[in-house]
């Protein structure tokens, strides 16, 4: 077994979601999520450090530095508490996969997220440090306005269908259908949402 899920592996799982998971869940449901999760961690921590402008006060190479750093704990983290919320939902419309079944089908449909990385590694090729806060494309050259604009869209493709497949992947592990995975998703959602809410306005009272 190699150390990391290889290329064909992230291929099949674009276009055979089901079948893959299927395979995945069977053989061993824990495989590879410790890589996927780090790789998934350092593009998460990509995406945090573009939306709060972080490029615009700190260099390019403690940017890289820190998500390299705390990419695993936060990819870990990440996965492991949607996974808990999903899998507690999956179970009140009698989801029959069980917790690391229904981790397994989050993290692998969310694995194709890794070709992000070649399209952020565009993006801080063309602009460096400034990769990482929002850009405003009135302000870039024609080559540079139309590569962001490319690797942008593609991003937010890659997102959108990791989110279509993870419907597939859950319904298989959990034996309903991809309806029922919407509905699941879309709850657990919400949760994770009103928790986020809860923890900010909990922080904002202790900080003032």
């Amino acid at each position: 077994m190699s150390a990391f899920p290889s290329f064909k592996e992230l291929l099949q799982i674009v276009v055979k979601p089901r079948e893959v998971i299927r395979r995945i869940v069977n053989a061993d449901a824990r495989k590879y999520f410790l890589w996927i999760a780090f790789v998934l961690g350092i593009i998460g921590m990509f995406d945090l450090s573009a939306m709060n402008d972080l490029g615009e006060k700190f260099d390019l190479m403690t940017i890289l530095g820190l998500s390299i750093i705390f990419g695993l704990p936060y990819g870990y983290v990440m996965l492991s508490i949607y996974s808990v919320v999903v899998y507690w939902i999956s179970k009140l419309f009698k989801g029959k996969g069980n917790y690391y079944d229904n981790r397994a089908a989050i993290t692998w449909a969310f694995f194709p997220r890794s070709l992000n990385l070649i399209l952020w590694g565009i993006n801080i090729g063309m602009f460096g440090a400034a990769a990482f806060y929002l850009q405003d494309p009135v302000t870039m050259a024609g080559v540079q306005f139309y590569t962001y604009q490319v690797t942008t869209f593609f991003m937010a493709l890659i997102v959108v269908w990791t989110w279509v497949s993870s419907l597939q992947t859950l319904s298989e592990v959990n034996g309903y259908s991809a309806w029922v995975s919407l509905v699941v998703v879309v709850l657990s959602a919400f949760v994770l949402l009103g928790f986020w809410i809860f923890v900010s306005i909990f922080a904002n009272i202790f900080s003032s």
